[in-house]
């Protein structure tokens, strides 16, 4: 891997850590640079400006994390694969908050959907499994898929911004898994209630 190739490298990296944690206001070029140990003309000669370079980073985190969720193994029933869900933002949990800060952030930028700004990819991993679900019997919702599964993801990701930056303990991230677990599935398998 040559030089330059090495110096983007860790410019995308450190730019991924460095907003996921601070935001747009909190994460400048020069702290950028330091945290790399390189110049700011270096930054400057891969990226044209700031935004350009959380543009390329979103990009580069939609497509990390669009590749392995693709390659989650498909478990044997909807609620295995949630819990599996649930656990992948966890783990993933400082690229989901950066891409979560750059929606917060540039959200005039991506057009409005019939509720929020956040597109249906976002959640698209959990809609997949309401799919199953729904297909097989396990679940039956009061909503949509894209309803529930929307409000599914932003209640993962609330959990996964509580705990960041920090991972929780061993214990404590088991309840925490368990509990999300439980409280969706039990939700989910509710009988639909007749609204007509």
């Amino acid at each position: 891997m040559s030089e330059n190739t090495t110096s983007k490298t860790k410019i995308i990296k450190q730019t991924r850590r460095l907003f996921a944690r601070h935001g747009y206001d909190g994460f400048t070029m020069r702290s950028l640079a330091k945290e790399c140990d390189i110049s700011l003309s270096s930054i400057y000669h891969h990226f044209d400006d700031k935004d350009v370079l959380l543009k390329a980073v979103f990009d580069d985190v939609n497509t990390y994390l669009g590749k392995t969720r693709s390659e989650l193994p498909e478990l044997d029933t909807a609620s295995e694969e949630l819990r599996q869900r649930i656990e992948f933002q966890f783990e993933n949990a400082e690229y989901i908050l950066f891409v979560l800060r750059y929606y917060l952030h540039f959200r005039d930028t991506f057009p409005k959907q019939e509720r929020g700004y956040l597109s249906e990819k976002a959640y698209r991993h959990i809609s997949e499994v309401l799919q199953r679900g729904v297909e097989s019997g396990e679940f039956q919702l009061e909503q949509t898929i894209e309803e529930e599964a929307k409000v599914i993801a932003h209640s993962i990701n609330g959990f996964v911004l509580e705990y960041f930056p920090e991972s929780p303990a061993v214990d404590e991230y088991k309840e925490v898994v368990d509990s999300i677990h439980r409280f969706v599935v039990r939700s989910l398998r509710k009988p639909a209630v007749n609204t007509a």
